[in-house]
């Protein structure tokens, strides 16, 4: 009998034990003035593709904004070393977290009609620790999956956000 038991128990640390399988999560968000939560009525739009590396622990973003120059973004967010864009997560109970923060830099390029933004392999762990968060990276992948999560540009005409997005799973 101790020995089943011993085996059993052996057996499930094994499995227990086995590396997860790494995956790559895909999220896409088409960003407006024109819905919750940032009602702004302005006429910028833009598209996101963002991917969570769930074994490296990263974050990569691809986002194209139209209307919306670099001069424009919130100067106060960019010194501030968070960035004009980020994640924000909206919880049911209305309190707003700021999760992955998208530092201004050499990741942003001007365009003819506003600005890309491209960040390959960001650290979940970094951008937690710039914002004094302690909210787990298998949190943060929850939370992309069940609750509401968006990607804001922050402006200096609108400091809360001009325009933003939700990711949904694409």
């Amino acid at each position: 009998m101790l020995n089943r038991v011993l085996a059993a128990a052996c057996a499930a640390f094994m499995i227990l034990a086995t590396p997860a399988q790494a995956a790559e999560l895909n999220f896409t968000a088409a960003l407006s003035g024109r819905q919750e939560p940032t009602i702004t009525g302005s006429a910028a739009t833009g598209t996101a593709t963002l991917s969570v590396d769930t074994e490296a622990r990263t974050v990569d973003v691809m986002l194209t904004i139209t209307g919306i120059s670099l001069d424009g973004l919130y100067d106060h967010v960019i010194h501030a070393g968070v960035g004009p864009v980020h994640l924000h997560l909206y919880a049911a109970d209305g309190e707003i977290s700021l999760l992955v923060p998208f530092a201004y830099g050499p990741t942003y390029a001007e365009t003819a009609n506003g600005f890309t933004l491209m960040v390959s392999g960001l650290s979940y762990a970094d951008g937690a620790a710039l914002l004094g968060s302690e909210l787990s990276f298998e949190a943060f992948v929850v939370s992309l999956g069940t609750d509401f999560v968006y990607l804001n540009v922050h402006t200096d005409a609108f400091n809360d956000g001009e325009i933003s997005g939700r990711l949904v799973r694409g």
